[in-house]
């Protein structure tokens, strides 16, 4: 297993972010990370090709590129512009010669509407498969921490993963927990999918907060080995059904970004060297 960074996780806008790409780049290279994940946005007014060439200045690789690519809605031109997103997220990964996307295909308008939003993501994503296998590219989902997103749950990932024969799935640790669901569980169900891998903790904080676990606890990013997460256990059923694959760290909390994941991913090192 490879240890990627996740560039938005260390973005300007954060408590301690990195102020330009390349010192996310020189991050990522200090901490052991062999790869960043891009996420589109954080480009800001950088071409793709100053992204390249400061990846390929570190003997970096991108392990993913993720951004949103709306899909859910029932206006034909709306549902036709996240398909095209889709496609110009492929086209990058190509020219990056990075083999996963994951692009966050949006959500139902309320719990009622999730049947019709489930059906429509997934006709997009047929689209977006059809598109990017031949480039040699995966298109994934992560499990998002929305109760109106028809990815939210194992459940909901079976679903899609059965409607969109080739989807595969970037496991993010934390976020089946929104769900109710172990993200133990979770591994073990859908092995075969997972084509990347997120890793955060979280920590239970006072209100207000946008996230709430299904008893109502209000929570926030958390640092590593501190949080809610058994992160031990989740890695060892990753090693034990066989991913080899990139894990790219994420912490969102209110803590000093770049020091948090130094200390994250000596944590996640120090764990994996021993499983």
């Amino acid at each position: 297993m490879l240890f990627s960074l996740m560039t938005c996780t260390v973005a300007p806008h954060w408590p301690g972010g990195c102020q330009s790409l390349e010192e996310m780049a020189d991050l990522a290279v200090e901490v052991g990370c062999a790869a960043l994940e891009l996420s589109a946005g954080n480009l800001g007014d950088r071409s793709l090709a100053d992204y390249h060439r400061i990846c390929l200045d570190r003997g970096l690789r991108t392990s993913c590129i993720n951004a949103g690519c709306d899909m859910s809605s029932e206006d034909q031109a709306a549902f036709q512009k996240g398909v095209d997103d889709g496609r110009r997220l492929v086209d990058m990964a190509v020219e990056l010669d990075c083999k996963v996307v994951m692009p966050l295909p949006g959500l139902a308008r309320d719990w009622d509407d999730k049947p019709r939003a489930m059906a429509r993501i997934a006709e997009g994503l047929r689209h977006l498969v059809g598109y990017a296998e031949p480039l040699g590219v995966r298109v994934t989902l992560e499990d998002f921490p929305n109760r109106l997103a028809v990815n939210d749950s194992i459940a909901g990932m079976q679903e899609l993963l059965m409607r969109v024969p080739g989807l595969g799935l970037t496991f993010d640790n934390g976020n089946w927990i929104f769900s109710g669901d172990d993200p133990v569980d979770a591994v073990n169900a859908l092995a075969p999918y997972i084509f990347n891998v997120h890793l955060k903790d979280w920590e239970s904080c006072p209100p207000p907060s946008h996230l709430h676990l299904p008893d109502g606890t209000p929570v926030r990013g958390g640092r590593h080995g501190q949080g809610l997460l058994d992160q031990p256990a989740i890695l060892a059923a990753l090693a034990e059904n066989g991913y080899d694959g990139f894990m790219a760290f994420e912490y969102e909390g209110p803590l000093d970004h770049k020091q948090a994941t130094r200390e994250g991913m000596a944590y996640l090192r120090d764990i994996v060297a021993n499983l």
